[in-house]
C-alpha cells in the first residue's frame, strides 16, 4: 500500500511539475530567453549543451548547483541551461540509466551482465557501477553534442527564415494584412 502512496505522489507530482513548465508565464521566459538578441546562438547552443550534460551526469542531488554554478562562471544563458537540466526529471530517470548502463557495456566489454541472483560480491557491485559511471558520462558527452549541433542549426535556420521573409516582404513591397491600414 505504501508504495501505491510513493507511485501516486510521484507521478501528481511529475504532473504538477510539467503542468507549471508548459504555463504561458514560464513559456514566455525560455522563448525570451530563447530569442533573447543579446547572446549569440553559439552561446545558447553551448548552454542547452552543457545543460543537457549536466543533467545526464551521474551528480544527482548536486546537478543543479554545479550547473548554475559553472554556468554563472562560464557566463552561459543560466535559464536555457537549466530548462536543458531538466532532462534528469523523474520519469526519465530510469531511461537514462538504462541506457548509461548500456552505453558503458561498450566500455568494459560488456563482460558485465546482470545477475538475478541476491547473493551479489562486493566486487559485482563495483563492476555494475563502472560500467554505469562510464556509461552514463559517455550518454552525457553525446547527447550535450547531438544538441548542441542540433540548438545552433535550429537557431541560425529561425534567423535564416526570417531574413529571408523579410527581405521577401521588403523586396516585393508586401504589407502584412495586420499592418495595412483599413481603408474607408
Amino acid at each position: 500500500m505504501q508504495l501505491l502512496n510513493t507511485l501516486k505522489v510521484n507521478i501528481s507530482k511529475s504532473l504538477k511539475f510539467i503542468k507549471e513548465l508548459c504555463s504561458k508565464k514560464t513559456l514566455r521566459l525560455i522563448a525570451d530567453e530563447f530569442y533573447n538578441p543579446d547572446h549569440s546562438d553559439e552561446k545558447k547552443a553551448l548552454s542547452a549543451a552543457f545543460g543537457i550534460f549536466m543533467g545526464i551526469l551521474p551528480i544527482w542531488g548536486f546537478q543543479t548547483l554545479a550547473a548554475l554554478f559553472v554556468a554563472v562562471a562560464l557566463k552561459l544563458n543560466k535559464t536555457l541551461v537549466g530548462v536543458f537540466l531538466l532532462i534528469s526529471f523523474p520519469p526519465l530517470i530510469p531511461l537514462i540509466v538504462f541506457l548509461s548502463y548500456r552505453i558503458g557495456g561498450f566500455w568494459v566489454g560488456n563482460s558485465v551482465k546482470i545477475i538475478t541472483s541476491h547473493t551479489k560480491t562486493p566486487i559485482q557491485n563495483i563492476a555494475h557501477l563502472q560500467q554505469y559511471l562510464y556509461g552514463s558520462i559517455s550518454l552525457a558527452i553525446t547527447a550535450a553534442i547531438a544538441i548542441g549541433i542540433l540548438m545552433f542549426l535550429s537557431l541560425k535556420l529561425i534567423k535564416m527564415l526570417k531574413q529571408f521573409k523579410l527581405t521577401f516582404v521588403f523586396k516585393y513591397n508586401i504589407i502584412p494584412m495586420s499592418a495595412a491600414e483599413p481603408t474607408e
